[in-house]
């Protein structure tokens, strides 16, 4: 079996079953988005699901967030032909930086940072993350992108989860994410039915890797 097998279908959201459960413990998010971007087809339709609201706005630049953001927002800015603008934790950038503190989903407080030379009024700005659970880094990231003047066109990531700061988000700006109506309630509750295919999966793995020696 093959769990990286493409559907002939690919309905919206499909690559979903391919991301794995967090194995690390409660110091880590609860689950891994990052499996989907292994598969190339997966990537593509999770970066045209998220293009999908956006067909009729003027997007200057896209920026991705450190460090996953990076992954999808780099995939989004070549999709448009478009350039790509790094916000960054902070430290990382050699040139001058405006910054912005904020807590992440693990309740740690952390900083920020974008380069000044890039935004200025009139810049139309697509946002965009891997994943937005409390809302607290893409809020950071909104607070800078306006800071220096520049338009949020709307927001993006692979799910944006129905806490306080991810209605905040819906509520104000325009977004998009790759989860179906019917799957919203179990990324709410961060567990997927998907995770007992690849737990079962895994586990047929383990007994041909022991039957072998």
């Amino acid at each position: 079996m093959d769990i990286l097998a493409v559907p002939s279908d690919r309905p919206k959201g499909w690559y979903l079953s391919l991301m794995a459960p967090n194995t690390k413990g409660p110091a880590f998010a609860w689950l891994d988005p990052s499996r989907l971007y292994c598969n190339s087809q997966a990537l593509a339709d999770c970066v045209k699901d998220l293009l999908g609201p956006f067909h009729e706005d003027s997007i200057d630049i896209v920026a991705g967030i450190d460090a996953m953001g990076f992954i999808l927002g780099a995939c989004v800015a070549t999709t448009l032909g478009k350039g790509f603008l790094a916000i960054r934790k902070a430290g990382h950038l050699c040139v001058d930086t405006i910054s912005e503190n904020y807590i992440d989903y693990s309740t740690r407080e952390k900083t920020m940072e974008m380069r000044l030379d890039v935004l200025k009024p009139g810049v139309r700005v697509m946002l965009v993350d891997q994943w937005i659970e409390t809302g607290g880094t893409m809020k950071a990231a909104i607070q800078l992108v306006e800071r220096l003047g520049a338009t949020v066109v709307g927001v993006a990531a692979v799910a944006i989860e129905n806490t306080e700061g991810g209605k905040w988000i819906k509520k104000n700006y325009k977004f998009s994410h790759c989860i179906p109506e019917e799957l919203q309630n179990q990324i709410d509750h961060k567990h997927l039915n998907s995770f007992k295919l690849l737990i079962k999966y895994n586990g047929c793995n383990d007994a041909l890797n022991l039957s072998s020696k």
